[in-house]
């Protein structure tokens, strides 16, 4: 896999293109195979509601490598402005701008800021997708919604190009789909005529490369009318701007739909954006067009700086068409790790929702889709594969990116206007360089409030708790003078899988006719998290913890039982 992160070489598209970059696992011990088919639960997110700040002692000395390294990158002089941040729940612990607006005017461009507006390109579908959940929760829309229940015009070809390829059954194209890049439309239509093929491939790409210009509605409609899916819907997914574009039109139909008043709803993608997410949100450097009012703080590439000018159009600008500042990327990314937060758009559920996988690539062991997300399994400095969020964008002259870790809370974002690709590169390189910081943040903030000797008053009950290699572990565990942990079986210490809810975990002991089946994976835990049935109408292989400091209490209500560090 190391060889696949400098092999894998993709192109850069002048219209909402994407750019794929590989993605090494960072740099870790040698992997331990006996616990290779192991389900060792992950600590729990407690970065979510108290991230650490950037004065961690951990996370301090990583800011300053992160520093120098980006100091070191921009010197290159490739980049004419650059924008970078790493972002926790409560805000960016490192937030640095290189370089000048306008790139072709460098020795008289004002400097880069925090609030430099760049084109995002594909990083635009993220905020597609966002409405789509705004929207879900008002009861607007259901995502396994029909798409030409909202857009009569849409008429996919759902026949292929072999004469016995015939639709089977009726099966229509959905919103998901659309978000999801499993629709089967194309990358970009209208697409171009390669007319002087097999000798060259002028005519390739997408509009307006490809001689065509943006897309209106209508000349969206006719080309999918026109054209042959690349695959049938669900079947595999094939990456479109086409199919991103089309939800922007569902989304602004279907708000209109829901309206008593559909003739004060906002008839383009654009306003509806800014009325259910920009204004709330407050993003003040968001926006699709340059005009006169937000022009100064436009950065402008030396390379293709006439895109700055380019009109997506309505049926394009979900797709690839979206200006966003850093400063106003680090609020969503802010929203993306805690949906608690105050500005947040998303429910827990609407979230938690968002970050479910949609399709593994069989292929390989370490990419999936999500809903807009490429997801990307990488190693942290356990050794485990974690999984990071990210969303890329590339057009000639931008490049960005907004990634998520969410298993350790927190996002790196990189705004880019230059000659130089690869902002996916340099999301890795960030994570590469913060991920053991934050591994060891977050495990001594696991210690500080769950490890050590616990025991109850009477001496009756304790237990013992350790972090090991990424992992909460129990073991000693008495309770009322029993000791228990050989009831289940369990003949050595017992993970602890948090249950998604601060401070509660359950005893992971998996299910008792599985036990020693290690070949058997997570499926013998997921099969038996909660089978062992309630005292005090409470699970048995359940704890939990309150309180704070000196005054940290463990409860294990199935017994009656509370235990204070000893």
């Amino acid at each position: 896999m190391i060889s696949v992160r400098h092999a894998l070489i993709a192109f850069a598209s002048i219209a909402a293109g994407v750019y794929y970059a590989g993605f090494a696992p960072f740099p870790v011990q040698a992997i331990d195979e006996t616990e290779r088919f192991s389900c060792r639960p992950f600590l729990p997110k407690v970065f979510i509601e108290t991230p650490p700040s950037a004065d961690d002692a951990f996370v301090s000395v990583g800011l300053e490598q992160l520093a120098a390294f980006f100091s070191r990158r921009f010197a290159h002089g490739d980049i004419d402005s650059l924008s970078v941040a790493v972002v926790t729940s409560q805000g960016a612990v490192f937030e640095q701008n290189y370089g000048v607006i306008r790139g072709n005017e460098s020795e008289t461009s004002p400097p880069t800021t925090s609030h430099s507006s760049y084109r995002v390109a594909s990083v635009s579908k993220l905020f597609a997708v966002l409405e789509g959940l705004v929207l879900e929760q008002r009861g607007v829309l259901a995502w396994d919604d029909p798409v030409d229940e909202y857009l009569p015009h849409f008429t996919p070809r759902l026949d292929g190009f072999t004469p016995h390829s015939r639709p089977q059954g009726h099966s229509p194209i959905t919103l998901f789909q659309l978000a999801s890049h499993m629709s089967g439309l194309g990358r970009d239509w209208p697409p171009g005529t390669v007319s002087e093929w097999p000798f060259n491939i002028h005519g390739g790409g997408p509009p307006p490369t490809n001689g065509h210009p943006f897309p209106t509605h209508e000349s969206l409609y006719d080309a999918i009318s026109a054209h042959h899916l690349t695959s049938p819907p669900w079947s595999y997914p094939a990456y479109s701007n086409t199919g991103t574009g089309l939800l922007g039109l569902a989304l602004v139909a279907a708000n209109r739909m829901a309206s008593e008043h559909p003739e004060r709803e906002p008839h383009t993608y654009a306003a509806l954006l800014k009325r259910d997410i920009f204004d709330p949100m407050r993003l003040n450097g968001s926006h699709f067009l340059t005009t006169d009012e937000n022009k100064d703080i436009v950065v402008i590439p030396s390379i293709a700086p006439e895109v700055v000018d380019q009109n997506f159009l309505d049926a394009m600008n979900p797709a690839g068409g979206q200006f966003s500042s850093l400063s106003d990327c680090i609020k969503v990314v802010q929203t993306l790790l805690n949906p608690a937060h105050p500005v947040s758009l998303l429910s827990r559920s609407s979230m938690d929702k968002w970050l479910q996988p949609v399709h593994d690539f069989e292929e390989d062991d370490w990419t999936q889709i999500g809903l807009v997300w490429e997801i990307i399994k990488a190693r942290d400095s356990n050794g485990r594969p974690r999984k990071v969020y990210w969303k890329l964008g590339a057009m000639a002259g931008y490049h960005a990116a907004i990634a998520i870790h969410p298993g350790t809370s927190y996002g790196v974002i990189i705004l880019m206007g230059a000659r130089y690709p690869d902002a996916a590169k340099l999301a890795y390189d960030a994570f590469e360089i913060m991920q053991p910081f934050m591994d060891s943040a977050l495990a001594t903030l696991s210690r500080k409030l769950y490890a050590g000797k616990w025991e109850s008053s009477d001496g009756n009950s304790s237990a013992s708790i350790v972090v090991e290699k990424g992992t909460l572990y129990i073991s000693n565990l008495v309770l009322n003078g029993s000791d228990v942990l050989p009831m289940f079986n369990a003949s050595e210490r017992v993970p602890l899988r948090s249950s998604e809810r601060r401070d509660e975990f359950r005893l992971d002991f998996g299910i008792p006719f599985y036990n020693g089946q290690k070949h058997m994976g997570c499926y013998v835990y997921w099969n038996g998290q909660d089978i062992w049935g309630l005292r005090n109408n409470a699970p048995i292989n359940l704890l939990y913890f309150t309180d704070s400091g000196n005054d940290r209490v463990l409860h294990y209500p199935s017994a009656d039982v509370i235990m204070r560090r000893s």
